[in-house]
């Protein structure tokens, strides 16, 4: 078993397990670590934003207030990357191991926007597209 830090806060990060996809949780910030791929595996499964039980507000302040964070896993700089569809979802990813860091109440926003990408969400944007 891994003993794994927060990136963010420095907390400890605690193994949790849905749909046999195991993740890191801090278990101070309630950030999520998600190694290569675990996080567009997990957005496509039903309920899985229950692993996202943290403050959205303590993780959005953590995200502005964070200068350089570096990989739990290769302790190497890891990129701030941004949604594309959501300018407002900012996480971290590593360049080594394509880990994935987001904040509390960011996974969740992720799957908003996964959902959203679907037929309905689809169509909504063409209806938007038309009032402009």
């Amino acid at each position: 078993m891994r003993q794994i830090q927060c990136p963010k806060c420095l907390g400890s990060l605690e193994q949790i397990v849905y749909a046999a996809i195991e993740v890191d949780r801090c278990i101070t910030c309630k950030g999520i670590w998600f190694d290569s791929l675990e996080v567009e595996k997990l957005k496509a499964i039903k309920g899985s934003e229950s692993l996202d039980i943290g403050n959205p507000q303590t993780g959005s302040e953590l995200n502005s207030s964070s200068g350089e964070v570096n990989c739990p896993i290769c302790h190497e700089k890891m990129l701030r990357m941004v949604d594309i569809d959501r300018h407002r979802i900012w996480y971290e990813k590593c360049r080594i191991c394509n880990g994935v860091w987001l904040d509390a109440g960011e996974f969740k926003n992720f799957k908003d926007n996964f959902k959203s990408q679907g037929l309905v969400g689809k169509f909504n944007k063409v209806l938007r597209g038309n009032r402009r």
